[in-house]
């Protein structure tokens, strides 16, 4: 009757190996990505009225985003496009920018990754609009 066990057994620990390895690779595939997006500097002093698009691809997670401004302060995000695995919760980030009318506001809890990218892109497309 043990032998009828053995097969499965192993099969079960071979399939809980590999979850823990794909879950291993991923985790540190995101922290990898996380550490590689970047941040524009933005005066908003400088950022001239009208709307002004940004993007960010970080691998798992890619937004493009559309920053309406006016009078310097940020009126409106919208996210064009949002690729998120399963970060779609970061989205609510844009109106906390709004609020503070700065793009390094804090991150979602658990959608980091997401939320760093909306920010990434949401930098990028105010620095498009500041007067060089």
């Amino acid at each position: 009757m043990k032998k009828h066990w053995k097969v499965p057994v192993i099969i079960l620990g071979v399939f809980v190996l590999v979850l823990a390895g794909l879950y291993g690779w991923m985790t540190l595939t995101a922290q990898r990505q996380l550490a590689a997006i970047t941040y524009e500097k933005v005066d908003m002093a400088r950022v001239a009225d009208g709307v002004y698009q940004g993007e960010t691809d970080a691998g798992l997670v890619s937004v493009k985003v559309a920053v309406g401004v006016e009078n310097h302060a940020i009126r409106e995000i919208r996210i064009l496009e949002h690729q998120n695995g399963m970060g779609s919760g970061a989205e609510s980030i844009v109106q906390t920018m709004i609020e503070k009318n700065d793009y390094a506001v804090d991150a979602v809890s658990g959608a980091t990754l997401s939320s760093e990218a909306i920010k990434s892109a949401v930098s990028k497309a105010l620095y498009a609009g500041q007067a060089k």
